[in-house]
This record gives structure tokens, C-alpha cells and sequence, in this order.
């Protein structure tokens, strides 16, 4: 095993040299501007941000060189608007950095001085966090190749180039060696971090192989024979999907996928829609986040009535469904959907391996012909579903009540949702918003394996049938389809469409699942977010004092299935109100008075509620 070893230090005197050409910007009153990290980095105008990328630039290098494997930078404002643009941070394992970084992340960004950025720097190249430490380790005797390394990625905002070349400049004055992957998704960058963290192939090339080959064999071995489906199943169709691509970076990558899925013989019928790289169109009354929050097609572009339809964000990590009907009534199928008819099939697929999942299988018989399973020695694999405050109550009572699966609720943002997703065998996440994916332990992983390997036996009260050797290879096939490092809305099609073809069913079997409490979200200005401070997964307000017995109040005025919440943003200055009630005209009145309240209660400002 090969022991952790710090490279050379860090010319800590040339970097704050070099930083002298990204001076912190300022307001046009001559007042600095100060910078939060929020759920997944730092956003805002993108203008603004050319010190604050060059300095991350410096920290994933510093992360780099304490954990001793490549970490990533990707430049990228996801679903705002095209002025936009921001900073995600990769840690090593390809997931999120840590949250124990984000606080000296926004002490270094908005360091005055060099001497603030010297006791920042000096501070994180003091931690000792060795791979080897983390979760998961990488593989044992996996060399880590050329460090400090950091993978850089772009989307296609105008100041993407000049934000991206400032970051490459940040990390290569920390001594880092950067990768510069150019024009990808963010998934892609979680991607190449991820596989190279594990020795495997980090290529864009090797990110459509996988996602094609698993769509392809998911496509081969399974078939619905799932219990719990929502109705009659028809004859699979191959629809004409209608890709909605928020003019952003997803467009080309989708149509490169596409190529990848025709080169094994398969298909994926993609009309995409809003594949624009001009300048101003951007996630611009299109894009999943206008479709889910608006809950209407996108603005442009061509969606038939009753097509299936698809939207993606600018950068490519979230998706909803949707289609209208003859009335132009639209129906979405958002996050939770997703969540619930990936979850409802993993559990159908674990259900048909049987009871060989709960055995130990050595790799040949006493004699050498065959496997040889022993008795059940084992627990059963656990399958969750993680969610968010803003996940519908209806779709937490299917999973739990139809699936009889558990749920674990969260705060906003793959940093919580992806670890509680860690702790089950297979952990399946989706924020309402379309983003997440579903994760397979290493655990669940091997006794899949072996059912898959165990072909037709049978041994005591052990029996391994090619139904279940089926479903096991239908398991790994989804497994390879979906990218574990984040949430994808490239691969997120994939497994959507794989398994309504595996069941036979449109969008509206699939809706029929469930069907959803109306909902209303709203957003309140106010001077200081930081002024709403929650608990209970952001459920519950414990400032300002009073705001939260107020809600309760009205959540009461609102009926047996009303719920409503109110959380600070972790992104701008605005609180994100939240309602739920058994009838639109109540969801829409709950959200409307909860928003009231915050207006009075955190200092709203411009017109009030």
C-alpha cells in the first residue's frame, strides 16, 4: 500500500505575487464586495469574479496537495441567468468539498490583504486529510500521479474564458498542474475527478462509453416484472424525445452521447430543442429551473402537445420531464418523480434477485463446477430514497407507504443529500428540481455480482434463477448508466427512458404513480439572509424569534394536508418560501401569507407580499 506522501511546499511569497493581478473588486461606491460561499461555491455576477476564481484555483490546488490526488474547478453559474457565472469546487472523490473547507474558502476570497491570504493558505496547507482517510479510500496501490492536479471545466457563458484562464492561473501559482478540460458539463468534470480518484479511464470520450454501454445492456436485460406498478402496462414504444437544452453546454454533449448510444447497435431518439450558443439565450425562459418553478414548457422551441418532453439547466445537472395536453395543461414530472420511479424499480430489481442477495458465494463449488452458495447469513440490502424540504408530501408517502422504502430528509444541496444517500446499500436522491442520482455501496455492488455470476443453481434453500441472474445484470447495467459522482441530466435520461421501456409506459403511466399536493414556491427579498437560521433539515425557522410560531399558525388556518416552510437562500439575499395544501387556490393563499410573515419578520425590502 502506498503511504500518503506531501509533494514539495508551496511557494506561498510568488502565489501572492501573482495574485496582485486579480485585485478584489469593488462597488461603485469604492466598497469592497464581499462573497459567500453557498450550497456548492461561489455565484454571482460574473464579472466580479476574476479574484475570487484565481483563489480557488489556489485552494482545490491546496486540496490537491493535502489529500494527494486531483481535485477539479468547474466555471459555471448552472441554472441563472447568462450575466451570471460562479465557481463549483470538485473535492478529489469527485463529489463536493468538504463542508469543513467552505468557511476558509470564503475567508480566503475575500482576504483584504496578504497577510489575511498568507494565514488562510498557511492554515490549509497545515491539515492533514490523506486520501486515505476519506470515503472512500482509493484503490490500494493506486499511484497518485502528478500533484497538485486540478481538472478545469467551463460552460459557455461569455465570461467563462477570462473566469476559467484566471483559475488555470490560481492554481498553476500554487504549483498545481491543471487539466483543462474546455467546454463540459459539470457532471463530465465530477466525472473525470471521480474516475481518476479510481484509476479508471477519465476521458470524455470514456464518460460516453460508460453512460452508452450501461444504457445499452440495461436496455438488453431488463423487463418489468416489478411489483407495486401504477397500472397497466402497453406495448414499449420508442418516442421522439423533445430535449429542451436551455441553450446551454448540453446540446453538443447530448448530441456526442447519441453517437456513443448508435455506435452499439441501440438508439435514443433526441430532438433537441433551445441547442442556441449565441449570446443572451442562456437558461432564458427555458431550461429545468423555468420549467419547474414556472410549471410551463419552455417560452422557445418546439414542444408538441402530448410529446415527451425534457428539460435540462444550463450546465447540464438537472432534469424534469413534462408534456401538454390538448387543454395546454402541463404536467410535470420533476425530481420527485424521478426519485420515486427509479427507486420503485431498483426495489422491483433487488425483489426478483431473491434471496441469493442475502447469501455468501464462493467463487466455485467443492468440486470446481459451479458456484457454491451457503446458507442466508446476511441482512438485506438497504434501499432509501433521500429528499429535501421541498420534496412533495405525496411523493415521501408513495416511497414509504407503496414502496415500503425508507426516506431520510436533508438541508438543500448534494453536500447533504450525497453522503445520507452514502449510508444506505443503494441510496437514491433527487432534489424537486430535478437534480440528483442514485449511489450503489461497494457492499451491494459485490453481492450483485454474484448473483449475476451464479447462473441456474440451486443449493439447500439457495436458489439462483436466470430471473434473478437477469435482474442482477439489469442492477450493474443501471449501475454504469448513472453517474456516480453527481447528479447528470444526460445519464438521468438515459435511466428514465430505460426503464419506461423496460415497464412499457408513457408519461402518463409513469405520472400516475402518484399524484402530487399542489404547491407554490416564492422568493422574498430581504437585506441579510443570514438573518433566518433553520433546523429540522430547513423545515423548521429558530430566527427571527416568533417567525416560526407564526407559520405554524397558518399552516394550521390551512388544513390536515398543508405544510409550509421558509429557508434563506444560499445563494443571494432572498428567503425561499414553501407551501403545500390539498388545493391550489389553498397552496397558493398559504404561500402567500407564510411570505408575509418573512417580509415582516427578516427585513424584506422593495414592495411587500
Amino acid at each position: 500500500r502506498l503511504a500518503h506522501k506531501r509533494v514539495s511546499r508551496m511557494d506561498i511569497a510568488s502565489f501572492l505575487a501573482s495574485s496582485e493581478a486579480y485585485p478584489l473588486p469593488k462597488l461603485p461606491d469604492g466598497t469592497t464586495i464581499k462573497f459567500s460561499y453557498g450550497t456548492a461555491g461561489f455565484r454571482t455576477v460574473g464579472t466580479t469574479l476574476h479574484s475570487t476564481v484565481f483563489r480557488c484555483g489556489a485552494l482545490a490546488a491546496i486540496r490537491s496537495r493535502v489529500t494527494g490526488r486531483a481535485c477539479g474547478i468547474m466555471i459555471t453559474a448552472s441554472h441563472n441567468p447568462e450575466v451570471d457565472n460562479g465557481v463549483k469546487l470538485v473535492d478529489c472523490t469527485g463529489g463536493m468539498l468538504p463542508t469543513s473547507w467552505e468557511g476558509d474558502a470564503e475567508a480566503l476570497a475575500n482576504a483584504g490583504s496578504a497577510d489575511e491570504m498568507r494565514k488562510v493558505l498557511t492554515k490549509l496547507l497545515a491539515i492533514d486529510e490523506p486520501a486515505s482517510s476519506l470515503h472512500p479510500p482509493p484503490p490500494k496501490g493506486l499511484a497518485p500521479g502528478n500533484i497538485p492536479h486540478v481538472f478545469l471545466a467551463r460552460d459557455t457563458r461569455p465570461t467563462g474564458p477570462a473566469l476559467a484562464e484566471a483559475a488555470a492561473s490560481g492554481a498553476t501559482a500554487a504549483g498545481a498542474t491543471v487539466t483543462d478540460l474546455g467546454l463540459n458539463t459539470t457532471p463530465q468534470l465530477h466525472f473525470a475527478v471521480y474516475a481518476s480518484y479510481r484509476g479508471l479511464p477519465n476521458t470524455e470520450r470514456a464518460y460516453y462509453e460508460r453512460l452508452a454501454r450501461g444504457y445499452t445492456e440495461l436496455l438488453k436485460e431488463d423487463k418489468d416484472t416489478d411489483a407495486g406498478d401504477a397500472g397497466d402496462t402497453h406495448s414499449a414504444q420508442v418516442e421522439l424525445i423533445f430535449v429542451d437544452c436551455a441553450n446551454g453546454v448540453g446540446a453538443g454533449k447530448f448530441e456526442k452521447l447519441a453517437r456513443a448510444i448508435a455506435s452499439t447497435g441501440e438508439t435514443i431518439p433526441l430532438s433537441l430543442q433551445n441547442s442556441s450558443s449565441a449570446a443572451g439565450f442562456l437558461n432564458h425562459q427555458c431550461g429545468a429551473d423555468f420549467v419547474q418553478k414556472e410549471q410551463q414548457p419552455p417560452m422557445h422551441g418546439t414542444f408538441p402537445v402530448n410529446a415527451k418532453c425534457v428539460s435540462i439547466d444550463g450546465d447540464a445537472d438537472r432534469l424534469v420531464y413534462f408534456f401538454t395536453d390538448e387543454t395546454g395543461e402541463t404536467t410535470l414530472l420533476d425530481g420527485d418523480k424521478i426519485a420515486a420511479l427509479l427507486a420503485a424499480h431498483v426495489g422491483g430489481l433487488i425483489q426478483r434477485c431473491g434471496d441469493a442477495l442475502l447469501c455468501s458465494c464462493e467463487n466455485k463449488s467443492s468440486d470446481g463446477s459451479s458456484p457454491n452458495w451457503s446458507t442466508k447469513n446476511r441482512a438485506p440490502l438497504t434501499v432509501g430514497v433521500v429528499q429535501t424540504a421541498y420534496a412533495n408530501g405525496a411523493s415521501t408517502k408513495f416511497v414509504e407507504q407503496k414502496l415500503n422504502l425508507k426516506t431520510k430528509c436533508t438541508p438543500t444541496g448534494v453536500k447533504w443529500l450525497h453522503p445520507a444517500a452514502e449510508k444506505f446499500d443503494v441510496g437514491v436522491y433527487f432534489e424537486s428540481n430535478g437534480h440528483g442520482t442514485a449511489l450503489f455501496s461497494e457492499e451491494a455492488l459485490g453481492r450483485i455480482r454474484s448473483v449475476a455470476a451464479g447462473g441456474d443453481t440451486t443449493n439447500g434453500d439457495v436458489e439462483v434463477s436466470s430471473d434473478s441472474k437477469s435482474a442482477a445484470f439489469a442492477l450493474l447495467a443501471l449501475a454504469r448508466a448513472i453517474n456516480p459522482a453527481v447528479g447528470d441530466a444526460l445519464s438521468g435520461v438515459l435511466v428514465v427512458e430505460a426503464i419506461l421501456r423496460a415497464k412499457g409506459w408513457g408519461l402518463n403511466e409513469w405520472n400516475g404513480m402518484y399524484h402530487d399536493l399542489p404547491s407554490k414556491q416564492v422568493k422574498i427579498k430581504v437585506l441579510d439572509r443570514n438573518v433566518v437560521v433553520t433546523e429540522d433539515a430547513e423545515r423548521r425557522a429558530t430566527r427571527p424569534v416568533g417567525l416560526q410560531a407564526a407559520i405554524d399558525e397558518k399552516v394550521r388556518n390551512a388544513g390536515p394536508d398543508a405544510r409550509a416552510f421558509a429557508r434563506p437562500s444560499g445563494t443571494e439575499d432572498v428567503v425561499r418560501v414553501y407551501a403545500e395544501a390539498a388545493t391550489r387556490k389553498g397552496a397558493d393563499d398559504l404561500a402567500r401569507e407564510v411570505a408575509k410573515l418573512v417580509y415582516q419578520f427578516a427585513g424584506g425590502v422593495g414592495d411587500a407580499p
